[in-house]
């Protein structure tokens, strides 16, 4: 088995998996390092740091499963590697498991707190040597209309937040939820009607540009939208071109499109030109406790499997 990125990984995990199997660990490792030893391994166990794509899987040749402590799987070509006859072991589809798992709706608090309040702005104005609180002045959360687009584990975390700060909370699903908060019929109502838009639902076929020049036309007047869902679920394009027409007020993203050639993201060009926007490297989950839990599940999940 390998393990490509080892740094803070779970030591309950470890030895767990150092029990049943013969365990390698890069601590340091790029893409053409990964394909120039992944031939050796039955199971390899990844983060973030390389896309598993169609050449990594061909040289893949004795690989049987992959393990990923993560819900989304745009970083892997599962189709691919399932028609190859591997296995996906992930976090997807375990609802149960998740609810416990509150980082990302925590890290949505803060990138919506820091936009709202001008807190990156403030701080690196002040470390410039400036001390001018007449720039940096933000907006009370009391009574905004806050629209959660996907109101599963992590939307229905944010809105329990929101309650915290007496918002007006309200939603759109595809599903039937039983909620207390407002559903609107459609997405196009829930844009239209919102002030702050945050974004919780999964990446698929479907969902892929679902935030778009269509649905961001209909949006009120300087919305703020957070995104810690997957950076294709919108159109980057379409968000960058809102901020410079003025008819977006605010974006924060923990994701983009392209997190492996992010420099070639609009948003990242209008990040350095002073932009209201605040982007993070996908860290939403990458909290010590939450990967500590998720990644021992992962290997109870595996090694049950085997049984």
């Amino acid at each position: 088995m390998l393990i490509t990125e080892i740094e803070d990984f779970s030591e309950s995990a470890m030895i767990e998996l150092e029990r049943k199997l013969i365990v390698d660990k890069l601590h340091f490792f790029s893409r053409e390092n990964l394909i120039s030893i992944i031939g050796q391994y039955d199971v390899i166990f990844i983060r973030l740091g390389v896309f598993i794509d169609k050449e990594i899987i061909d040289k893949a040749i004795n690989l049987k499963y992959i393990l990923t402590a993560t819900t989304g799987l745009d970083h892997i070509d599962v189709n691919y590697f399932e028609h190859k006859g591997g296995k996906v072991i992930s976090l997807k589809n375990e609802f149960d498991f998740l609810q416990t798992i509150p980082s990302t709706a925590e890290h949505t608090w803060a990138l919506l707190l820091s936009l709202i309040k001008k807190i990156p702005f403030a701080f690196q104005s002040v470390n410039e040597g400036f001390w001018n609180r007449n720039l940096f002045k933000g907006n009370n959360l009391k009574g905004k209309r806050i629209g959660i687009l996907g109101l599963g584990r992590v939307g229905k975390q944010v809105a329990k937040f929101a309650e915290a700060f007496e918002m007006d909370i309200r939603y759109y699903d595809i599903n039937a939820i039983n909620s207390n908060y407002q559903k609107f019929s459609t997405p196009e109502e829930l844009f239209s009607w919102s002030e702050i838009i945050t974004i919780h639902i999964p990446l698929n076929e479907k969902n892929v540009n679902f935030v778009n020049k269509s649905l961001l036309n209909g949006c009120n007047q300087n919305v703020m939208l957070i995104n810690t869902s997957r950076g294709a679920i919108w159109d980057e394009q379409v968000i960058a071109d809102s901020l410079l027409e003025g008819k977006v007020k605010g974006v924060a993203t923990d994701v983009l499109s392209s997190e492996y050639d992010s420099n070639s993201s609009p948003l990242i060009s209008l990040l350095n030109q002073n932009f209201n926007v605040i982007i993070t490297p996908h860290i939403a989950g990458a909290t010590f406790e939450s990967m500590e839990i998720t990644e021992c599940f992962i290997v109870k999940k595996f090694l049950n499997g085997l049984k």
